[in-house]
C-alpha cells in the first residue's frame, strides 16, 4: 500500500474568508518534488487558475527546519533535491565525552555486519493560505455562516503521487458545526480518506448547522444538505420528488445503484445558480427563494436530476480523454455533447417520468430549447463536435456575442438526443428507443479503464437503430444543420402548433432586464437590429420616440409591422444614439400538442417515451 498522502484544513479564520492548508509529503516522495495546485475542476471545462487565491505558501520540515520551495509553473512549486535536517539556528549535535566501553575478555572471531540505521529524508509540510470568497459549485466560499470547499481549488498534490490514498483532516470550526463530505470517514475522528488524488478531487465538503433530508432510493442511503440563508424550509416535500427522481434514474439504467451512498450538498445563496457533479454525490447552487417559485423550484428538480444522472453517465460512463485527467492543463473531448447533451436531455425527461414535472410543462422546455437553438446564429458557424472540443474557450468564456460565436453543447446535445429518441422510437414504437443505446453503452463501456469514444456511440446507435441512422447522427455532430424533430414528432403522437395569434416584429435581439431598464444582452448576427448597427451592451431606451421600460418591448413592438422602419434609440457608453431599424417577419412562438386522434402505437410510444399517457398533452392542455 502506497504511503497516504495528508491534508489538515484550519478554518479558525473563516471571518475573514480565510482558509490554511497544510499538506504533508512523505519523506520517501519529497526530495526534488513537485507541487501542483489544479487549475480547473473537472465537470466545469474552463481554467480557473485557483493559485490566484493563494496569500502565501511555505514548507518546511517536520523538524522545523526551513525548506526553499520554488515557484515551477503558474500554480506549481518545486522541492529541492536536498532536505535540511535541522532547523538553520539549531546547533549540530556534538559527540559527549562518555567512558570507553571495557573490552570483553574473549572477542568473537568474526563481527556481524550491522549498518547504521540511515535516516530517510523527512516529511515535509507544504503550508499555504488561500482566501475563500466565491461561492460557485466550482470554487470555496468559507464564512461566519459555511465553509463549501471544493477540493480542486484547495488541496496541492504531489505530481507522481496520484495513486497514492490521500487523507483529509477536517475539524470543524466552530465545534457545534458539522462536516459535510462526500468521501467516506477515515479510521480517526474528523478524517475523511479518498483512494487516490481522483477520488479525492471528485468530492466536496460543507461544513456548518444546517437541516438535512435524509432518505433512500433503491435502499441505498441519501442525503440532502440544505446550507441556505432563508430560515427553515419545506425540505420535507423535497422528498418525494428525489425519492422518485431517483428511482426513474435506476429504472433508466435498469440495475442497481453503482454507489454505496449519495449526498447532495446544497447552497440556497441570493444569486447564481448550477450544478457540478462528483463520484457520490453533487454540489448545487440556487436562489434561496426557491420554494417561493413554482418556476424556480422546477430549476431546482432540474439540477437535482442532472447532476444525480451524472453518476452514470460521466462519473461511471466516462469520455475517454476524462478518464484520469490531467488537473494542470485543459483536457479536451469531442464527447461532451454525450457527456452533457445526452444528460440534459435526460434531466427534463427524468422529471416528468418521475412525475415532479407535467407533461406540459415538460414540452413547453423541449420547445424553448428548440427555439434558442433556432434563434442562435452560430449554430450555423460552429459544429457540435467542435463545441465540445473548444468548451474551453467559447463555452464558459462568454460575451454579448457569444450566440453569435457558436453552439451549446448542452441544449444543442440535447436536440440531438431528443432527435434519436424519436428516430428510434418511430422504428420500435414498443420499444424504449434512446433508453437502449444508453443501456447498451453502459453494458459496453462503464468503468472502463479506456472510457468510451465518439464511435462508441455511433457503433450503440447502429446496433440498436439502423447503419443509416449512426451515418445522420455522425452527419449532425460533424455539420451545423439541427435536426429534424418537428418532422419525428409522430411518433410520439405530437405536433407542433402556433402559440401566438398575434405574434410581435422581429427586432433580432437578446433582452437583459434590470431595475435599470433593458440592456440588449446580445444582437444577433445578420437579424434587423444587427443589420441597423446596433451592439451588444446598448442601452434600450425609446422606440420611435416613446420610452419602453422594463417588460414592454414586445407590448411596444406591436404596434408595428414587419418590414416598418422605426427609430430605436439607446445608450452607448456616454452618446445617446438614435438608429432606424427595419423589423423582421415575426418569431411565431410554437406550442407541442397531441395530435387529433393518436394512433394506439402512438399512444404506446408516448406513455413509454414520458411514463404519462398522450391525454396530457392534448391542445388544451395548460
Amino acid at each position: 500500500m502506497p504511503t497516504p498522502i495528508h491534508y489538515h484544513v484550519d478554518l479558525s479564520d473563516r471571518l475573514h474568508h480565510l482558509v490554511r492548508v497544510t499538506l504533508t509529503v512523505p519523506g520517501e516522495l519529497a526530495t526534488g518534488a513537485r507541487i501542483v495546485l489544479p487549475v480547473w475542476t473537472p465537470g466545469s471545462y474552463v481554467r480557473r487558475d485557483y493559485v490566484h487565491h493563494v496569500q502565501w505558501i511555505r514548507a518546511r520540515t517536520r523538524g522545523g527546519a526551513t525548506v526553499d520551495l520554488r515557484p515551477d509553473g503558474i500554480s506549481a512549486w518545486r522541492l529541492p533535491d536536498e532536505l535540511p535536517d535541522k532547523p538553520a539556528d539549531e546547533p549540530a549535535d556534538e559527540p559527549a565525552d562518555e567512558p570507553a566501553d571495557e573490552l570483553p575478555d574473549e572477542l568473537p572471531d568474526e563481527l556481524p555486519d550491522e549498518p547504521a540505521d540511515e535516516p530517510g529524508p523527512p516529511d515535509v509540510e507544504v503550508e499555504l493560505e488561500l482566501y475563500a470568497n466565491e461561492l460557485t459549485v466550482r470554487t470555496n466560499h468559507v464564512d461566519d455562516h459555511h465553509a463549501l470547499l471544493i477540493p480542486a481549488a484547495t488541496f496541492p498534490y504531489v505530481q507522481g503521487a496520484e495513486h497514492h490514498p490521500h487523507q483529509v483532516h477536517l475539524p470543524p470550526d466552530p465545534p457545534e458545526h458539522r462536516v459535510h463530505a462526500l468521501l467516506p470517514p477515515g479510521d480517526e475522528p474528523d478524517t475523511y480518506r479518498a483512494e487516490d488524488l481522483h477520488h479525492l478531487i471528485d468530492s466536496a465538503f460543507e461544513v456548518g448547522d444546517f437541516p438535512s433530508l435524509d432518505f433512500e432510493v433503491a435502499g441505498v442511503p441519501h442525503q440532502l444538505v440544505w446550507a441556505g440563508h432563508s430560515g427553515t424550509q419545506p425540505l420535507g416535500m423535497l422528498r418525494a420528488d428525489l425519492e422518485a427522481i431517483g428511482e426513474a434514474a435506476v429504472a433508466l439504467f435498469e440495475g442497481d445503484l453503482p454507489v454505496e451512498r449519495y449526498t447532495f450538498l446544497v447552497t440556497a445563496w441570493d444569486q447564481g445558480g448550477g450544478g457540478l457533479e462528483h463520484r457520490d454525490g453533487a454540489v448545487i447552487q440556487i436562489p434561496a427563494r426557491v420554494f417561493q417559485s413554482e418556476d424556480v423550484y422546477a430549476r431546482l428538480q432540474l439540477l437535482l436530476a442532472h447532476e444525480y444522472l451524472h453518476l452514470w453517465n460521466v462519473k461511471r460512463l466516462t469520455p475517454a480523454d476524462l478518464v484520469r485527467p490531467d488537473y494542470e492543463h485543459p483536457v479536451l473531448s469531442e464527447s461532451l455533447w454525450v457527456a452533457e447533451g445526452f444528460t440534459a436531455h435526460y434531466d427534463e425527461l427524468l422529471c416528468v417520468r418521475a412525475g415532479a414535472w407535467s407533461v406540459r410543462r415538460y414540452l413547453d422546455a423541449l420547445r424553448d430549447n428548440l427555439q434558442r437553438l433556432e434563434d442562435r446564429p452560430g449554430v450555423a458557424l460552429q459544429p457540435l463536435r467542435q463545441a465540445s472540443l473548444q468548451a474551453w474557450t467559447k463555452h464558459y468564456i462568454r460575451d454579448e456575442n457569444t450566440p453569435n460565436a457558436g453552439t451549446d453543447y448542452y441544449g444543442h446535445g440535447a436536440l440531438v438526443a431528443w432527435w434519436l429518441d424519436l428516430r428510434l422510437r418511430a422504428q420500435h414504437p414498443k420499444g424504449d428507443g434512446l433508453d437502449t443505446v444508453l443501456r447498451e453503452l453502459w453494458r459496453r463501456h462503464a468503468g472502463r479503464p479506456e472510457g468510451y469514444t465518439e464511435q462508441d456511440v455511433e457503433a450503440a446507435v447502429r446496433d440498436v437503430g439502423t447503419d443509416e441512422l449512426a451515418t445522420e447522427l455522425r452527419e449532425l455532430v460533424t455539420g451545423t444543420d439541427l435536426p429534424p424533430v418537428l418532422a419525428a414528432l409522430h411518433a410520439v403522437g405530437l405536433r407542433d402548433e402556433s402559440d401566438d395569434p398575434r405574434p410581435a416584429p422581429h427586432l433580432g435581439v437578446r433582452i437583459r432586464e434590470s431595475d435599470r431598464g433593458m440592456v440588449l444582452a446580445s444582437v444577433l448576427r445578420d437579424r434587423p437590429a444587427w443589420q441597423a448597427g446596433l451592439s451588444g451592451g446598448d442601452q434600450l431606451i425609446a422606440i420611435d420616440g416613446h420610452a419602453v421600460g422594463r417588460g414592454e418591448l414586445s407590448t411596444a413592438l406591436h404596434a408595428f409591422r414587419p418590414g416598418e422602419q422605426v427609430a430605436v434609440t439607446v445608450v452607448r457608453g456616454p452618446r445617446l444614439l438614435t438608429v432606424p431599424v427595419t423589423l423582421g417577419a415575426p418569431r411565431a412562438r410554437r406550442r407541442l400538442v397531441a395530435v387529433d386522434e393518436p394512433t394506439a402505437e402512438q399512444r404506446q410510444a408516448f406513455r413509454t417515451w414520458t411514463g404519462r399517457p398522450i391525454d396530457e398533452a392534448q391542445p388544451g392542455d395548460r
